[in-house]
């Protein structure tokens, strides 16, 4: 853990972790409880509707301001942000910021951040010239911000050590989602494919899926294209039931449109699963098409469809993709995402 003497210099902004929901969130949450011994935090957003939204965020303001104002020990202000409301909301609070000369801290974990930088450039660039320190999730995100003329470091998602234990084999492979329920997720895809070719799957695979959002839609969709019985939706997914899918999974399928670096699939490769999804943000750093699991470009149907059934029908090669995948994220843990922090935070006060 960052130890009290130097995480007191240090207050935190960001999303609600109280009950985490996103992975910025659960992030957040993970920082509180096993990387800071003292964890001062100022929450400024949560998944709301805009009311609570309003008062959550002016509460906020004046918290920070408050510690601004009387916590002399402040020194550093570390922003976790993403793109468009959630940019301009770190805005307001990097000027305050400013204002009382504190070091500043960008936190960037958005997936639609790029998109976001060519829709603003100019506002973009000048929000970023007012940071000390720009912190990316992968190479790919620091390579762009690069290319458009900022310095980052990259400092990774952290995850907690896996709750491995034995589930009985029911002679089905099990596939896991989690996530937001929505079309840049591609879990209408995935979804819509199973039901095309649910006569091969039958009786072979069960898909679980987790998560919030439109899950109207997705329980509609499951229903009247008769495919209860390959595909569950979990609602969402708390602690202890994440825990009994990741050990009950073999491979995890997120066919996103749109990713940062998802916290979800470094968990699930924490469990040894084998890995399919799409070519977008900081996945391609993780998984090694072929290797450890299955990549292929986004809305690629044909493809999610083969990876599926690869990997259901052949028990060999999907054992041989999901050996060691946890070995491959150990600088994932808390211990590892802490140093680092430490590293710049302490730079920042040198």
């Amino acid at each position: 853990m960052i130890n009290k003497e130097l995480s007191s210099h240090v207050v935190t902004l960001g999303c609600s972790n109280k009950f985490p929901k996103g992975g910025i969130a659960q992030v957040l949450y993970c920082y509180e409880h096993y990387v800071f011994e003292e964890f001062n935090f100022v929450t400024i957003s949560r998944k709301s509707n805009m009311w609570n939204n309003m008062a959550l965020f002016t509460r906020g303001f004046f918290k920070f301001l408050f510690v601004l104002m009387f916590k002399w020990k402040i020194k550093i202000v570390h922003i976790h942000t993403s793109q468009r409301k959630s940019f301009i909301r770190s805005n307001v609070f990097m000027n305050l910021a400013k204002v009382f000369k504190k070091k500043i801290v960008l936190h960037i974990h958005g997936g639609g951040f790029k998109d976001y930088y060519y829709e603003k450039p100019d506002f973009v660039t000048k929000c970023l010239r007012k940071c000390d320190v720009v912190i990316v999730l992968s190479e790919e995100w620091k390579d762009f911000l690069n290319s458009v003329g900022f310095a980052c470091v990259i400092v990774e998602n952290v995850i907690t050590e896996p709750v491995v234990h034995e589930v009985a084999d029911d002679g089905k492979v099990h596939l896991l989602f989690l996530g937001l329920i929505r079309q840049l997720k591609g879990i209408y895809d995935l979804v819509e494919v199973i039901a095309e070719h649910k006569d091969d799957f039958r009786g072979k695979m069960l898909l679980h899926v987790g998560g919030n959002g439109e899950t109207d839609v997705l329980v509609k969709m499951i229903n009247d294209l008769g495919v209860e019985d390959i595909v569950k939706f979990e609602g969402w997914v708390t602690d202890e039931k994440k825990i009994e899918l990741m050990n009950k999974c073999k491979v995890y399928i997120l066919p996103s449109y749109v990713e940062g670096l998802p916290l979800s699939i470094l968990e699930a490769m924490s469990y040894n699963m084998a890995i399919i999804s799409t070519r977008v943000g900081g996945i391609p750093s993780l998984v090694n098409d072929k290797k450890n699991g299955f990549l292929f470009e986004p809305g690629d149907k044909d493809s999610i469809y083969s990876s599926i059934k690869s990997l259901v029908d052949d028990d060999k090669l999907l054992k041989a993709m999901s050996k060691d995948n946890s070995q491959h994220i150990v600088d994932y843990y808390p211990d590892n995402v802490a140093k680092k922090l430490a590293e710049i935070y302490q730079s920042i006060l040198d």
